[in-house]
C-alpha cells in the first residue's frame, strides 16, 4: 500500500509539471504518511544524502567554469580550435565540436557547453552560409561531451551513489568522450560532402602558432584539475577549489574580463545551478532508502532476469530504459533513483560499476537533447530562434550517431576500462 500511494503520487505529479525535486519530495511524504513513519526522519535523511565530501566538488566546478567562460576562456578556445580543424571542409562545423571537446575539460555540463559554444558559433556558421537546423544540431550534440570528458558533475555524482572511485570514472570517461566527438566529426565530413558545406581552405602554421599560444592558459585549468587529480596530489574536491582560484586570476589579472562588480552576478548564477542540482541529490537520499527498504533492486532484478539470461540482452533493456527515462527526467534525479536498482544487475553479469557508470552518463547525456525535457535542446532551440520541434527533427542523425557510440561503449568494456586499468584506481 506505502509503495502503490508513492508511485501514484509520484507520476501524478509528475504529469501535472511539478519540478522533480517537489515531485521526489512528495512521494517521500505520502510514503512515510502511509507507512505511519514520523516525516519529520525526511530532512535528516535529505542531510545525509548530501553530507558527502566529494559532492563539494559540484559548486567549486560550477563556478569555475563560469569564471573561465566571463574571463573570455570560449572566444579563444574557438579561435584555437578554428586554426586546427577550421580549414577542413565542413570547418566551422568541425571547430564546434573541437572547442566543445576542449570546453568540457573546463565546464562538465552539457548545458554550460550549449550555452557558451552556441553564443559563439551558431551565430558564425549561419553567417558562414550553414543552415540554422544543422549549426544548431552540432552545438547541442557536441554539448553531450561536457559531462563524459572530465571533469564531470554527473561522473562525480554517480561516485557517491555507487560507491566507485571518483579518479577511476573521470579516467574512464576520456576515451568515450572523444569518440563520441570523432563520431560526430564523421557525419560532419559525410554531410560537408554531400552538401558541401564549408569550404576547404589552407592550415597555417603560424596562425596555429599564435592560437595556441593564446589559448594556452585556458587549457591549463584541465591539466593542472586531471594531472593534480590522478597525481594523488589534491582530491577532486581539491582541484575544484583550485580551479576556481585559477579561473580567477585568468580573468582579472591575466585576460582582465572580469571585473569585481562582475563576481556576484557569477557566484549567483553558479549558486542557483547548483542549488537546482543538490537539492534533488539532498531530496533523492529519502527516496533511495525507501526503494531499498521495500526491496525494488531485487525485484527488477528478477523481473529483468525472467525476461532473459542472455547479458547482451539484458543490456540492451537496461540501456533502452535510461534513454526513456532520461528523455522524461532531469539527468541527476534520474542517476540517484535508477542506478541503486539497476546497479546489482548488470554487477551480476560481471559489468564493473565503473564502466556501468560511463554507460549511464551517456545514456542520460543524451537525454539533454531528447524532447520533452531535453535541456540543451531548449538552449539551442532559444539560441537560434527556432522551434525545439524543428531542432529535434533536424538532429536525429546526431541522435543516432550518439546512440551508436552508447552500444559501442556499452559493449566494447576495454574502450572505457583501458586508462583505470592502465594507470591503477
Amino acid at each position: 500500500m506505502e509503495l502503490t500511494a508513492l508511485a501514484v503520487t509520484f507520476f501524478l505529479t509528475l504529469l501535472i509539471g511539478l519540478p522533480i525535486y517537489a515531485v521526489m519530495g512528495a512521494s517521500v511524504v505520502v510514503y512515510f504518511i502511509f507507512s505511519g513513519v514520523n516525516p519529520v526522519t525526511i530532512p535528516h535523511r535529505a542531510f545525509a544524502g548530501i553530507d558527502v565530501f566529494v559532492l563539494m566538488a559540484v559548486p567549486f566546478f560550477m563556478l569555475a567554469g563560469n569564471l573561465m567562460n566571463a574571463g573570455g576562456t570560449t572566444r579563444r578556445l574557438v579561435a584555437l580550435a578554428e586554426a586546427m580543424v577550421g580549414w577542413v571542409r565542413g570547418g566551422l562545423a568541425h571547430v564546434n565540436i573541437v572547442v566543445s571537446m576542449l570546453f568540457a575539460g573546463i565546464s562538465g555540463s552539457a548545458a554550460a557547453d550549449t550555452a557558451a559554444v552556441g553564443s559563439i558559433m551558431i551565430k558564425s556558421m549561419r553567417e558562414r552560409g550553414y543552415p540554422t537546423e544543422f549549426a544548431t544540431s552540432v552545438t547541442i550534440s557536441s554539448s553531450l561531451i561536457g559531462p563524459i570528458i572530465p571533469p564531470s558533475i554527473i561522473l562525480i555524482v554517480y561516485a557517491v551513489v555507487a560507491g566507485v572511485s571518483v579518479n577511476a570514472l573521470f579516467l574512464a570517461g576520456i576515451v568515450p568522450g572523444i569518440l563520441l566527438g570523432v563520431a560526430q566529426m564523421l557525419l560532419v565530413a559525410v554531410y560537408a560532402w554531400r552538401y558541401g558545406f564549408g569550404e576547404r581552405g589552407r592550415f597555417s602554421v603560424v596562425a596555429f602558432l599564435r592560437a595556441f599560444l593564446d589559448g594556452l592558459v585556458p587549457l591549463g585549468m584541465p591539466i593542472i584539475i586531471l594531472g593534480g587529480i590522478f597525481s594523488g596530489f589534491f582530491t577532486p574536491t581539491e582541484a575544484a577549489a583550485v580551479a576556481c582560484l585559477y579561473a580567477l586570476v585568468v580573468g582579472m589579472v591575466i585576460y582582465r574580463e572580469i571585473r569585481f562588480r562582475d563576481l556576484p552576478g557569477i557566484v549567483l548564477q553558479s549558486a542557483r545551478t547548483t542549488g537546482s542540482a543538490l537539492v534533488i541529490v539532498a531530496i533523492a537520499a529519502p527516496l533511495s532508502w525507501i526503494l531499498t527498504k521495500e526491496q525494488v533492486p531485487a525485484t527488477v532484478t528478477a523481473a529483468i532476469q525472467s525476461v532473459s539470461d542472455n547479458p547482451i540482452v539484458i543490456l540492451l533493456l537496461i540501456n533502452l530504459m535510461l534513454l526513456v527515462l532520461g528523455a522524461f527526467m532531469e539527468m541527476i534525479a534520474a542517476l540517484i533513483i535508477l542506478v541503486p536498482i539497476l546497479l546489482p544487475v548488470v554487477t551480476g553479469l560481471g559489468v564493473d560499476p565503473v564502466h556501468f557508470g560511463i554507460i549511464v552518463a551517456i545514456n542520460l547525456t543524451i537525454g539533454m537533447i531528447t524532447p520533452p525535457v531535453g535541456i540543451s535542446l531548449f538552449i539551442g532551440a532559444t539560441i537560434a530562434k527556432i522551434t525545439p520541434e524543428r531542432l529535434a527533427l533536424s538532429n536525429m542523425p546526431f541522435l543516432l550517431v550518439s546512440i551508436l557510440v552508447l552500444l559501442i561503449i556499452t559493449f566494447v568494456p576495454g574502450l572505457v576500462m583501458v586508462l583505470p586499468d592502465l594507470y591503477g584506481r
